[in-house]
């Protein structure tokens, strides 16, 4: 027998009053939707739902990466790894970071492009090594410094009011010991670090030079306007009966 619901009994509405269908024995009520039939439907619907979800997301992704790409030959990112989590390590990780910054500030030529920045490096990289070797060792770091020019995946990461999206992007890259812990990363060029070592503020002269080298489509997609969500939680009481 099929499964029935118990609150909805069969009524035959007519001009003169309530009566019951003819047709329908006294007792008899309407069975309900088939439970597995509900089931298929709502699983299918949930389905398609979460695969729209990713797809969009995949979308979202291939985007970001493709915007990367018309980006990074326009950029030199920075990075530095640390030797651990540790709270030393991390603390002379930023401590290395301003040392190097300040040695590429002094022998970086004037208008220095990308080129520029990447000749400098190869130029100086001993040094620079052994200058960050001699700075750790005084501060009681058994470990090394390397730098190399690499291409790096990066993810999206918020300059002032750009946004860089997620891609591989050429970048100099100093690595402390075995540069298992957190790292930290600026844009060498153009030259966003110097201002702000911790890059919340980016020069004015490097962003018209990033402008005129993606140019005006991707420079308006690099603009960080992503809106501020509001969340509101409206209270509903039966003693009330304000709208908010």
């Amino acid at each position: 027998m099929k499964p029935v619901c118990t609150n909805h009994k069969i009524h035959n509405f007519s001009p003169s009053g309530l009566s019951r269908k003819k047709n329908v024995p006294q007792g008899y009520y309407m069975p309900c939707f088939e439970h597995g039939s509900v089931r298929k439907c709502f699983l299918l619907s949930l389905t398609c739902f979460l695969l729209a979800i990713l797809l969009s997301q995949g979308w979202a992704q291939s985007q970001k990466e493709a915007l990367a790409g018309r980006l990074a030959p326009s950029v030199l990112r920075f990075h530095v790894l640390a030797e651990s989590d540790s709270r030393e390590d991390q603390q002379v990780k930023l401590e290395v970071r301003s040392l190097l910054l300040d040695y590429l500030k002094k022998h970086l030529p004037d208008q220095a492009d990308k080129a520029d920045t990447i000749a400098c490096l190869k130029k100086n990289r001993a040094e620079i090594e052994q200058l960050t070797d001699y700075y750790l060792q005084k501060q009681g770091f058994d470990y090394h410094a390397s730098l190399q020019l690499a291409n790096d995946y990066f993810p999206t990461r918020v300059y002032g009011r750009l946004v860089f999206p997620c891609g591989y992007y050429d970048a100099a890259r100093i690595t402390l010991g075995k540069g298992k812990g957190h790292n930290w990363w600026c844009v060498l060029y153009p030259q966003f670090c110097f201002i702000d070592s911790a890059c919340v503020a980016t020069p004015e002269e490097s962003l018209q030079r990033l402008k005129e080298a993606v140019g005006e489509e991707d420079w308006l997609a690099l603009q960080n306007e992503r809106p501020k969500l509001q969340i509101r939680f409206l209270l509903f009481s039966r003693h009330s009966s304000d709208t908010p």
